[in-house]
């Protein structure tokens, strides 16, 4: 029979069956066995088959997968970690201050989203809570920029629900993946978004101004207007694996479109003559942040590269 993955945590993997009901499972032996460039076979949101043996669903086949979210693994850099299968969307969550989401974060989500081909968007989330002058302006620079890049933006208060009307169409009837780095409110709109869950939060660290780890696994939760959430631990950086120099400029939407105004085919738009990317960001058309992470990508993917 087949069956929904909705929590993995570590090697502990739990199903969801058509009925409703839900089993621990484990993999067969050949999927753990098996050689392979990931820390693990499956994820959440993966459609498997089953076989149920006293209350333990055995996972005996990976159905073929619409899409999904990969990283490189941070403790391994030759080795991929998925995040996400058969997604709709994917989230971000972050906030300028208390704690600061850096760009290049954002920006490497983005890249990642872009490659996989899953459509991407960002959530400013806090909104309630009041800003330094400058750490404002910052704020409502971000939404207008990726606003512009035809990101999906939108501005939240799990506390007051400011923009939760405006937030729920967007995931209703759709599997999201949500994620964002510790301390950005995702259980808080979680909760917010679905009464009763009750997942645990946590005040920042006082000292660093720094979020805790308060979700440790990857789960799926039901929406009550219809739709999915994929909730995810909050992860230290997004790095592209399986991308080539040439390629990355092609993750970014505003880069992608001047690409064929450069004078060379293998132009990496750091020091080549008559490059478009680098006329569109000293004429302001390309903000420097973005091309800035684009830099320190590509800096990695030189250094991984074999």
């Amino acid at each position: 029979m087949e069956a929904l993955v909705v929590r993995t945590a570590g090697e502990y993997v739990q199903v969801r069956l058509a009925s409703g009901e839900r089993y621990p499972a484990a993999l067969r032996g050949k999927f753990r066995l098996e050689e392979s460039s990931f820390t693990t076979p499956l994820a959440v949101g993966d459609h498997v088959k089953v076989r149920l043996e006293e209350g333990l669903a055995v996972i005996e086949e990976i159905l073929p997968r619409r899409n999904w979210l990969v990283r490189t693994d941070p403790t391994h850099p030759y080795r991929k970690q998925i995040l996400a299968c058969n997604l709709d969307q994917a989230f971000l969550l972050l906030t300028v201050e208390s704690p600061f989401t850096p760009l290049r974060y954002v920006d490497g989500f983005l890249v990642m989203c872009e490659m996989y081909g899953v459509a991407a968007g960002l959530i400013f989330s806090k909104a309630d809570l009041p800003l330094k002058p400058r750490s404002a302006q910052k704020r409502q620079y971000l939404f207008s920029l990726y606003g512009q890049l035809r990101y999906a933006v939108f501005s939240v208060s799990s506390v007051t629900k400011e923009g939760l009307e405006t937030l729920k169409p967007a995931l209703q009837g759709r599997r999201t993946f949500l994620t964002g780095l510790s301390g950005t409110g995702k259980s808080s709109l979680l909760n917010a978004l679905i009464p009763g869950l009750n997942l645990t939060t946590q005040p920042l660290v006082r000292l660093t101004q720094r979020g805790r780890h308060t979700t440790t696994f990857s789960a799926l939760y039901e929406l009550p207007e219809g739709g999915e959430v994929i909730d995810s631990p909050g992860f230290g950086e997004f790095r592209p694996p399986d991308v080539s120099p040439t390629e990355l400029s092609h993750y970014f939407p505003e880069m992608r479109s001047r690409l064929s105004a450069c004078r060379f085919n293998n132009c990496l738009h750091v020091d080549e003559p008559a490059c478009a990317i680098r006329a569109a960001v000293e004429a302001g058309d390309i903000a420097p942040s973005r091309y800035h992470t684009y830099l320190a990508l590509l800096e990695e993917i030189r250094h991984l590269a074999p």
